[in-house]
């Protein structure tokens, strides 16, 4: 069991279109496909009613026939992790809509408002969240959504820009909170390769209503995604990473937290600095990474997300 939950933290990746292999394309991709494995994720940086900053992260992950949701959520303000959640579930999504309910979490696709809705529910604590897309979603692999994934095909497609509200309730307290997110959808048959699992990840909400998703295996490959304030995307051949002095050590690796991005074609050099250290998603059911909220500066201004894994 545990090695089976252990394979669904894989990569997020982008790239060129994979020969033959049939374009995205929506309503039916958001729904659940016969991949070997499959994941709805979601990023969010909202502010509570109680004047707090949080990260919000919320993921679905689906292989064979097990259900993995995943939720964390962080205050931004004093690094205090409110909860971690993991639930390894019998279940699937099938190819008709996106909807999964049990005791410990559920998840729907409202098509007829293009929105996405999640809860997550543990002892003494409850997550609920809807973020609906203010831009189209954007087609990775240079507008197709077919990508390579290592040495397989990959699908995978994002909205880049949500409006995102809910609220937390824990310790027999409530705060609703609003903000913004970003979504990723991607399936494939990779799951089982081992090149596939080591990667930083990058995505930026700018305040121009820009957007920016890198990756960068830790071979060197690179690649992203552009998406300008009208919501259309420009594939990213290239950029460059490099790692800021403050370090998280944790388990047997050291963590950057804050980096440094330089994109040559956007004209883009950035510094993204952690709001705080401690978002650090120690895995029980899945291998342990970091998943953090920075501020951007430089070139432009904005929140990004960042995810490196071991």
């Amino acid at each position: 069991m545990r090695l089976l939950a252990a394979s669904l933290a894989v990569a997020v990746l982008a790239g060129a279109p994979a020969a033959g292999a049939p374009k995205v394309f929506f309503p039916r991709d958001h729904y659940g496909h016969s991949a070997g494995i499959e994941w709805w994720y979601f990023t969010a940086y909202v502010r509570g009613s109680d004047g707090h900053r949080y990260s919000v992260f919320f993921t679905l992950f689906k292989r064979l026939n097990f259900l993995l949701p995943v939720s964390q959520v962080v205050n931004l303000d004093n690094g205090r992790i409110i909860k971690h959640t993991e639930k390894l579930i019998p279940g699937t999504i099938n190819s008709k809509s996106v909807r999964f309910a049990s005791p410990a979490a559920s998840f729907r696709y409202a098509a007829d408002r293009d929105t996405w809705i999640a809860a997550v529910t543990a002892p003494g604590y409850t997550l609920d969240f809807a973020a609906q897309p203010e831009k189209p979603y954007v087609l990775n692999g240079g507008g197709s959504g077919v990508i390579h994934q290592a040495t397989s095909t990959s699908w995978y497609y994002s909205a880049t820009r949500m409006t995102a509200g809910g609220v937390i309730r824990t310790g027999g307290k409530s705060v609703r909170f609003s903000g913004t997110a970003w979504f990723d959808h991607q399936w494939g048959n990779f799951a089982n390769d081992p090149s596939a699992m080591h990667w930083d990840w990058f995505s930026c909400r700018f305040d121009d209503r820009t957007e920016l998703m890198l990756y960068r295996f830790r071979d060197g490959r690179t690649n992203g995604t552009y998406v300008d304030d009208a919501g259309h995307a420009t594939a990213v051949s290239g950029f460059e990473a490099v790692p800021g002095p403050r370090i998280l050590k944790k388990t047997t690796r050291r963590w950057p937290i804050d980096w440094t991005l330089q994109v040559p074609t956007l004209q883009l050099n950035l510094i993204l600095r952690a709001f705080t250290a401690n978002q650090f998603v120690h895995g029980t059911l899945l291998p342990t990474f970091w998943e953090g909220a920075t501020s951007a500066s430089g070139t432009k201004t904005g929140i990004c997300f960042v995810e490196e894994t071991s």
